[in-house]
C-alpha cells in the first residue's frame, strides 16, 4: 500500500514540474520575436501573499490606456461613497402670469451627471422621456409661453471638459466627447452614412441622431474594402461646429452609423428642450443658449421645478469599466475635485488620484496621470505599480464587480468563452494607438487568486494580433 501511495505521490509531483510556470509563459510571451522592439512591462502576484509569480520590467513605465479607469473608480467610490448621485435642476426665473406666460428664462442646471438621458443604461430615461419629464414639471406649473430663453447651465464644472493631453483625432469623436457640468444623450450622436459599392468612393451622409442644430459636417471619408470595419473619424474641437469626417467605412449597400462628439452639450440640451417645448405647444420668444454664451456661471435664484437624480455612483462605475467610458470616468475625476473644494479651473486635475494612492500607501514616485480615463497619452506607470493596486483592492467587492468577467460581461463578454478562463477571469481592458493593456484578476486551478497586468507599448503588429497574444497569457494564469 505505501508502495503505491508513493508511486501517486511521485507522479503528481512529477506532473505539477512539468507544467510551465507562469513565469516561464510570462518570459515566452516578452521575447515573442513578433513583439520586438515593443515596450512590454507584465507583472503576476499571489493576492494572499505579495509573491512575484512572473514578471518580465514589471518597473518599466508604459502607457497604461483605459486600465487607468480602475484606478479612478475605486478612488470615487471611496471618496465620493457608492451611493453618491448627481443632480440635475429644472428652474424657471422671472414672473409667472396668470395666463401662464413666463417673463424670464428657463435653467436646465446640471450637476456633472454622465448618464444623463443615456440611451443604454438601464434605469435611466432617454433623452425623449427625459424631455417629456420636464415638459410636463412646465405644463403642471402652468408655464405656456416663455418670454425669455432656454438656457443649458453647464458651469458646474466649466469648460475645461476635454484633458489637454487628449488627441486631435480623438476629441471629436463619441469617445473623446469630454465631460461638461451638464451632459446629455453620454454626449454624443449617431452619424448615419450610406454606403456605396465602389473602393474610394464618398458615402452621403444621411442624418444626424438626434438632430445637432449648427453642426457642419464636411464630409472626405471614403469607401474601403468590405469587412475593413469603422476606420472613420470625426475631427472637430470643444464649441466647434465646423467639422470634418475622415477616413474610411467599408463598402456595402446599407447604412453604416458612427458616434461624433457634441461640440457643445449644455448648448444641445437647452435646444432640445426648446424644440420638444414647441412641439408641444409651449411658445419660446428667445433662441435657446447656455450659459457660456449668456455670460453668466450658475443661474440666479429661481423656482426649482424637477431635481433629477442619476442612479447611483456604484452604477456608473460598473458602466464606466464595463463599457470602458471615458466620459464617465472624466465625471468623475471633477465630481471627487468638486467635492474637496478645488477652484473650477482646478477640476480635472488629477492630484486628487495621487493623494489618494499615496494615502493608500501606494508608491507614486514613478507615475503620471494626466486624465481620469486613460485616453491621454502621456499618463504612465508600471505593471508592478498596477499589481500593487490590485492586491490592495482586492476586498472592495463593489468595485471589482464593475470589472469585465471573460466570456461573461461587458467588454470581455466575447473573448476566452469556453475556455479555463471564462468566470474565472476579471480583466480591464486599454487600448490607444500601439497601446494595449490588461489588468486584473484570475484564479488559479488550486483556487489560488493572482493578480496581473499586462503592458505593450509601440508594438508593429496588428492590435488584435497583440490583444490574442495577451489572451493566451491570461488563460494560461487559469490553467
Amino acid at each position: 500500500m505505501r508502495f503505491f501511495f508513493l508511486l501517486f505521490w511521485l507522479f503528481n509531483t512529477l506532473a505539477a514540474y512539468a507544467q510551465p510556470a507562469i513565469q516561464d509563459h510570462v518570459r515566452a510571451f516578452a521575447q515573442d520575436p513578433e513583439l520586438a522592439g515593443a515596450l512590454v512591462s507584465v507583472s503576476v502576484v499571489d493576492v494572499a501573499t505579495g509573491q512575484q509569480l512572473g514578471a518580465h520590467q514589471a518597473a518599466l513605465a508604459c502607457i497604461p490606456a483605459s486600465t487607468q479607469k480602475l484606478l479612478t473608480t475605486a478612488a470615487a467610490l471611496e471618496l465620493l461613497g457608492p451611493d453618491h448621485r448627481f443632480r440635475t435642476q429644472l428652474i424657471i426665473t422671472g414672473a409667472l402670469s396668470p395666463a401662464g406666460e413666463l417673463n424670464g428664462d428657463v435653467y436646465l442646471v446640471g450637476g456633472g451627471d454622465p448618464s444623463l438621458g443615456s440611451p443604454f443604461l438601464e434605469g435611466v430615461p432617454g433623452l425623449e422621456a427625459l424631455l417629456d419629464r420636464w415638459r410636463e414639471r412646465l405644463v403642471a406649473a402652468g408655464v405656456k409661453r416663455v418670454n425669455g430663453r432656454i438656457i443649458g447651465d453647464g458651469s458646474y464644472y466649466g469648460t475645461d471638459a476635454v484633458a489637454a493631453g487628449w488627441p486631435w483625432s480623438d476629441i471629436g469623436n463619441y469617445y473623446g466627447s469630454g465631460a461638461y457640468g451638464l451632459n446629455l444623450h453620454e454626449n454624443f450622436y449617431f452619424l448615419d452614412f450610406l454606403q456605396r459599392s465602389r473602393l474610394g468612393a464618398t458615402p452621403p451622409i444621411q442624418q444626424t441622431r438626434p438632430e445637432v442644430p449648427g453642426l457642419r459636417l464636411t464630409n472626405e471619408l471614403r469607401s474601403g474594402p468590405r469587412d475593413s470595419g469603422d476606420q472613420a473619424y470625426v475631427y472637430g474641437a470643444p464649441f466647434g461646429y465646423d467639422n470634418y469626417v475622415r477616413g474610411t467605412i467599408p463598402v456595402g449597400s446599407g447604412r453604416f452609423t458612427i458616434k461624433g462628439a457634441l461640440p457643445d452639450p449644455p448648448l444641445f440640451a437647452a435646444q432640445a428642450l426648446c424644440r420638444h417645448l414647441e412641439a408641444g405647444g409651449i411658445v419660446v420668444r428667445q433662441p435657446a443658449a447656455s450659459d457660456r454664451q449668456m455670460g453668466s456661471g450658475r443661474t440666479v435664484p429661481g423656482r426649482v421645478l424637477d431635481t433629477y437624480e442619476s442612479p447611483e455612483l456604484a452604477v456608473l462605475v460598473d458602466r464606466t469599466n464595463l463599457r470602458s467610458l471615458n466620459l464617465y470616468a472624466e465625471a468623475l475625476l471633477r465630481a471627487m475635485n468638486k467635492d474637496r473644494g478645488a477652484e473650477q479651473h482646478d477640476l480635472a486635475t488629477t492630484e486628487v488620484l495621487t493623494d489618494w494612492l499615496e494615502a493608500a500607501g501606494l508608491p507614486t514616485a514613478g507615475i503620471q496621470l494626466e486624465d481620469g480615463s486613460g485616453l491621454a497619452t502621456r499618463n504612465f506607470f508600471s505593471a508592478g505599480f498596477m499589481t500593487a493596486f490590485l492586491r490592495r483592492q482586492a476586498t472592495a467587492e463593489r468595485w471589482r464587480e464593475s470589472i469585465p468577467l471573460a466570456g461573461r460581461t461587458g467588454s470581455m463578454r466575447g473573448y476566452l468563452k469556453g475556455t479555463a478562463a471564462e468566470g474565472r477571469l476579471w480583466a480591464k481592458s486599454g487600448s490607444l494607438g500601439a497601446v494595449r493593456a490588461y489588468a486584473g484578476y484570475a484564479v488559479r486551478p488550486d483556487g489560488k487568486e493572482v493578480a496581473f497586468a499586462i503592458m505593450v507599448n509601440n508594438f508593429t503588429l496588428e492590435s488584435k494580433d497583440v490583444r490574442k497574444k495577451m489572451h493566451r497569457l491570461m488563460l494560461s494564469l487559469c490553467q
